[in-house]
């Protein structure tokens, strides 16, 4: 094929090349930013350094790394599994992971983020073995959900007020843990979506009519007050 075949096929060779190039640019410039920002959070991660300690199999990083959130850590598990020896097991298995995983671990968000989704995981594990060993499992259709309807002791104290419990009752189970997450535990949108491994648009669907929900059933009541 000579010169002009490929004139032919595109009349402005010089126009698409800057395009093709201008393209090329942009996607790297993306690139550029995303791993700015990964960086930049991971920057500021006081766990990363622990991370990179255990991934040379430093123990007294994971002993560390227990310290800052252990407690935090058996509070969630605690709350799904209601069995408090379960909890403290389930919690040995997340930082056992840990530290075998912690040359794997991608960056692609905070150490705190990556233990917490473990947790979620070994709990949902831990809660469908709890179903198999007795006969009542039978009745429950979806043990998943159930695991994720169980209040922590967070939503707990929040429903302590007046009208609150009942609201946070009417909601459903995924809408629940996307609150406590997202409240409670602090994470961010993204950080949320990466611990219960959906997208930021369904977090922000649940937030959305979680809260509606409860402002409904909030006003509903005050009305019934008067």
């Amino acid at each position: 094929m000579g010169g002009g075949g490929e004139d032919r096929k595109n009349p402005c060779p010089g126009t698409f090349s800057r395009k093709l190039v201008s393209i090329k640019v942009m996607g790297l410039s993306s690139s550029m930013k995303n791993d700015a920002q990964r960086k930049q959070i991971l920057g500021a991660d006081p766990d990363l350094p622990l991370l990179q300690a255990m991934a040379k199999k430093d123990s007294s990083a994971l002993e560390e790394l227990y310290q800052r959130h252990g407690p935090r850590l058996l509070a969630y598990l605690s709350a799904r599994l209601e069995d408090a020896g379960l909890a403290e097991e389930v919690l040995q298995d997340v930082m056992l992971s840990a530290w075998q995983n912690a040359s794997r671990f991608r960056s692609e968000c905070r150490v705190a983020t990556w233990l917490m989704a473990i947790a979620r995981n070994r709990a949902i594990n831990a809660f469908h073995r709890q179903l198999s060993a007795s006969s009542a499992a039978l009745s429950i259709k979806d043990p998943n959900l159930a695991l994720i309807g169980k209040k922590s002791p967070e939503i707990e104290k929040v429903g302590a007020y007046e009208g609150v419990q009942a609201a946070l009752l009417a909601i459903s189970g995924e809408q629940r843990e996307t609150l406590e997450l997202v409240f409670f535990h602090g994470l961010s949108l993204g950080e949320t979506a990466y611990v219960q491994g959906i997208s930021i648009g369904t977090v922000k669907s649940r937030l959305h009519r979680a809260k509606a929900r409860i402002r409904e059933i909030m006003e509903s009541e005050a009305r019934s007050n008067e």
